[in-house]
């Protein structure tokens, strides 16, 4: 019988039969290999409330969309991720879902402005309990120090700069 061995190499989760696994990928813990492996983009569409859809709303408002950020998954958020589905080639159904999320998430870094930069601070401060957390829009220290500290307890590389990788996890 073939044996096959799931690794987990930075961010990436890799299928492999064990003799092509190198001795450092097969080191990562079963737990790790466990976090990323079983974490999926989640499908959000028109009725939904709460910090996801303020997360895609935040998103498609730094990618150019006129939409108000409310927290509820209406018509005007369906209208928005439609356009943005169709400007990014993609099938066109309204939904957020694994085919969509990659492509709507910004890279972001101590630094940054924005939308983008507004709906994680809101995330961390109001569904992950990083008080310290202001929600300004501008991605400072403090900001900075709570994402290091999200990505350390999920499993995601904690170099603060949220990525897909992190993205992933905060809607997880």
């Amino acid at each position: 019988m073939r044996r096959i061995v799931l690794a987990v190499i930075g961010a990436a989760v890799f299928v492999a039969p064990a003799a092509l696994v190198t001795a450092e990928a097969s080191a990562a813990s079963t737990t790790s290999v466990t976090r990323v492996a079983a974490v999926n983009w989640p499908v959000v569409r028109q009725g939904a409330k709460g910090e996801r859809v303020r997360v895609i709303q935040g998103l498609l408002k730094e990618r150019g969309a006129t939409v108000v950020i409310d927290g509820t998954y209406g018509a005007a958020t369906t209208t928005a991720v439609k356009a943005f589905q169709r400007k990014s080639h993609l099938a066109v159904d309204g939904f957020v879902g694994p085919a969509t999320w990659p492509k709507l998430v910004v890279t972001l870094a101590k630094g940054a402005r924005g939308a983008a930069v507004g709906v994680l601070q809101h995330q961390l401060r109001f569904q992950y309990g990083y008080k310290t957390v202001a929600v300004d829009g501008v991605f400072g220290a403090s900001t900075q120090a709570a994402v290091k500290n999200f990505q350390g307890k999920h499993g995601v590389g904690a170099d603060g700069i949220v990525g897909q990788a992190t993205w992933k996890a905060l809607e997880a």
